[in-house]
């Protein structure tokens, strides 16, 4: 994938995720159709953390220094101790822009040789720049691809839509 086409789409991620949100009340925002699918609340909350804590943190580390150990983050257990679904939207959704902001910026001064520097991504294995990039707009596609199944179940509860399980919550 070319770096433009990355920086595009990691930009193109805020806005495709408000206009999912468009409308919904408060009530369907913490919809759960089962225990293994995040409602969209845990949806956005969990990008805001797999943002801040993850992707954002690990381009910080593998800019600065050397073979870096990347972390991992429990997305589960991030839900289940934070308690996402009784947590407002707003601060989540904000934190997530904000921060994909910033990564953006810093992506902007990113030189082709740079791509290449490689880290220690926990459970994952030797990554380079170009490749956590990938799995960065993986990531975003993914939960995109949930709520828009699960999007259905809260318009037309009656039409039997069955979202998949949680990406993040079958660890």
């Amino acid at each position: 994938m070319r770096l433009e086409d990355v920086l595009a789409s990691l930009a193109a991620m805020p806005d495709a995720l408000r206009h999912r949100l468009a409308g919904l009340t408060d009530a369907e925002l913490r919809f759960k159709p089962g225990i293994d699918t995040f409602s969209v609340l845990e949806n956005v909350w969990h990008l805001r953390d797999i943002e801040v804590e993850g992707y954002a943190r690990r381009l910080t580390l593998l800019l600065r220094e050397e073979n870096p150990l990347l972390p991992d983050l429990d997305g589960s257990a991030l839900a289940r101790e934070r308690r996402y679904n009784s947590q407002p939207l707003q601060p989540a959704l904000d934190a997530f822009v904000s921060s994909r902001r910033a990564s953006l910026v810093i992506l902007a001064d990113v030189a082709p040789a740079q791509l290449e520097r490689r880290g220690s991504f926990e459970n994952v294995g030797e990554v380079s720049l170009a490749r956590l990039l990938e799995l960065w707009v993986e990531h975003d596609q993914g939960h995109l691809k949930e709520l828009d199944e699960l999007l259905p179940v809260l318009r037309e509860p009656r039409a039997g839509h069955t979202p998949k399980p949680s990406q993040s919550l079958s660890r």
